[in-house]
């Protein structure tokens, strides 16, 4: 019986030093997970940015996706802004259940992601950062694991190689993904839009709204009311094709100022106001035929600003280039312009 106390004894005893070595080991571990990886992609920022951004397109170069191409996946409506989400399902040990959202971001160059895993309530963080560099853009990748009590130190470890084994093989394969894009056709300007520079232009208008349906009655009555003005003036004339200042526009409403470009000295009075468009750096899009098929420029002008990185501000307008009255349908032209920082 003593025998068996001493061996029950000694083998407690074992149990109690492996714990406690393991308790200890486990202690000297870091306390969370944190891994930086970046790679140099010959691209334009807003190129990877676009593909980053967009939680759809992670299946063409994450190792995760790559993992198990059909795991269940399931996406927010929109893409690129804070609070887009992608959740996750899959019976693969390396990819699980889980789900990212967008919690800080910054167009072209920064998106953080909180990301939680199934069988965790701690929330982990992502993070994406473009920067510019010799050779292209720097792609930086972060991961900062939740902190874990002492005892789970040793799964940091565990899961460090592993983790940025599948960190440097997403980048490397972001790189050969973006690098095979014909990026000269992708950053190419739509057909009738081009970056430009324009000079000054003095203009007489009237700041007015109305919904979308009545917006050409609307202009009508304000362009009447313009050239009678002009007309009436001694010392000012008419200098160009009317146009329209777009400051707010949608079904219900749109707010438009009207306005004729002019030359010599006048003194506007009551609504009519003098003003000064001004010069600098524009996209401009040409429009052919039916007016009401023209948001498909304006959608192109928006796209090529997205592609080369282009900021707009300030209200867009349109010049009515020749008179519908005077020329076929499908020769009525609409100058549309953008203006660029």
């Amino acid at each position: 019986m003593k025998i068996l106390k001493w061996i029950a004894i000694v083998f407690l005893s074992i149990i109690v030093l492996f714990i406690a070595t393991f308790l200890i080991y486990s202690s000297l571990q870091a306390d969370r997970l944190l891994i930086e990886k970046n790679v140099v992609i010959e691209a334009p920022k807003n190129i990877i940015y676009k593909e980053i951004a967009n939680f759809r397109n992670w299946g063409n170069w994450s190792a995760w996706d790559k993992m198990d191409p059909d795991m269940e996946q399931v996406y927010s409506e929109k893409m690129g802004e804070i609070g887009s989400f992608n959740k996750w399902k899959s019976n693969h040990q390396m990819v699980g259940k889980g789900s990212q959202e967008v919690v800080e971001i910054r167009k072209n160059e920064y998106m953080k992601m909180a990301m939680k895993f199934e069988g965790w309530d701690a929330t982990n963080y992502a993070e994406f950062i473009l920067s510019e560099t010799e050779g292209g853009t720097e792609v930086k990748w972060t991961y900062l694991g939740a902190k874990t009590p002492f005892y789970m130190n040793f799964m940091n470890t565990f899961m460090q190689p592993t983790l940025e084994e599948n960190y440097t093989q997403s980048l490397e394969d972001l790189k050969v993904y973006i690098e095979s894009m014909d990026l000269e056709s992708i950053t190419a300007a739509p057909k009738g839009v081009e970056l430009m520079e324009i000079d000054d232009l003095a203009v007489i208008s009237i700041l007015d709204s109305s919904n979308e349906a009545g917006l050409s009655k609307k202009l009508a009555e304000l362009y009447t009311e313009l050239s009678i003005y002009l007309e009436t003036s001694a010392e000012a004339g008419p200098n160009g094709m009317p146009l329209a200042i777009y400051h707010n526009f949608s079904p219900e409403k749109v707010v438009v100022e009207a306005a004729l470009p002019y030359k010599g000295n006048l003194t506007p009075e009551g609504r009519v106001k003098a003003k000064i468009i001004s010069g600098g750096k524009v996209l401009k899009g040409v429009h052919y035929g039916d007016y009401a098929q023209s948001a498909t420029t304006h959608e192109n002008i928006a796209k090529y600003a997205d592609i080369k990185a282009l900021s707009i501000k300030g209200s867009p307008w349109e010049i009515y280039a020749n008179d519908p009255a005077e020329v076929d349908s499908a020769l009525v032209e609409t100058h549309i312009y953008y203006p660029i920082k």
